[in-house]
């Protein structure tokens, strides 16, 4: 049994792996400082499902928030005897990183293209609303490059920080473009022109490469958002953590 940590900016996704993914849970990223905070958020989780610590063997781990990463590994070094496993851009035999710097693709984006080539095939675009919006483009089984657009929440509070009158709104996505309120005028300026600016975004990558690809959304925005555009009709909320169990078998040499 794995247990898997996809660490963002916002949130922490907690997988458990055996076969496949049978449990997933989020805490909050900054709701920790020890190893023990943490190991007394998932226990009862834990618990709940009868998940034992001696069937957890392997601890994996992406994350784009380095001072969370040595609390990680001692949690992991002292609740389950393991070396945690960092992904990273080792271990990639199957797949080439042809960007100017593969040594900084983060490690949900690394997850993310393992994910798409095992489940997806060669030429797919994951697209991962989180407190960023990254997308990653696999062309012909390697990874190429793509895109990261600050996420919808970020921007809301982007502008209800600096702003002394705009409220706070919830994310919905309206079926008419021109507001007759402030809440309407802020969701169809961040949702829409994001939504719509994806959308072309991937008509000109598919374009320009003259190839379709299979897009597969993700992330806990997502959700909300599956199916509102044709693009959009592909939501897989596992796949980063799909992809961290990629990546331990291809470090362990699984097949």
């Amino acid at each position: 049994m794995r247990l898997l940590f996809d660490v963002g900016n916002t949130h922490i996704v907690v997988g458990i792996y055996e076969e496949k993914i049978l449990h997933t849970w989020r805490i909050g990223t900054k709701s920790f400082e020890t190893e023990d905070e943490l190991y007394s958020h998932l226990f009862p989780l834990f618990n709940r499902e009868n998940i034992k610590e001696k069937d957890i063997d392997s601890v994996v781990i992406s994350s784009v928030v380095p001072s969370v990463n040595y609390i990680l590994a001692k949690f992991a070094q002292k609740y389950y005897k393991s070396d945690a496993i960092f992904v990273n851009s080792q271990y990639l035999n199957s797949i080439e990183l042809k960007v100017d710097y593969p040594n900084e693709v983060g490690a949900d984006r690394i997850a993310n293209i393992l994910a798409l080539k095992k489940y997806y095939g060669e030429n797919a675009i994951a697209i991962d609303f989180g407190t960023a919006i990254t997308i990653d483009v696999l062309y012909e089984g390697n990874f190429i490059g793509g895109a990261i657009i600050p996420g919808i929440n970020t921007q809301m509070m982007a502008l209800f920080s600096k702003t002394a009158k705009l409220p706070q709104v919830e994310l919905e996505f309206l079926d008419y473009s021109v507001g007759k309120n402030t809440i309407d005028n802020i969701q169809i300026g961040i949702i829409k022109t994001v939504v719509y600016g994806i959308q072309q975004l991937l008509k000109d990558i598919e374009s320009e490469y003259k190839k379709e690809f299979k897009i597969v959304i993700t992330g806990g925005i997502g959700k909300s958002l599956k199916g509102i555009i044709p693009e959009f009709n592909h939501y897989d909320p596992y796949l980063t953590l799909k992809g961290l169990n990629t990546f331990y078998e291809l470090m362990k040499g699984v097949d």
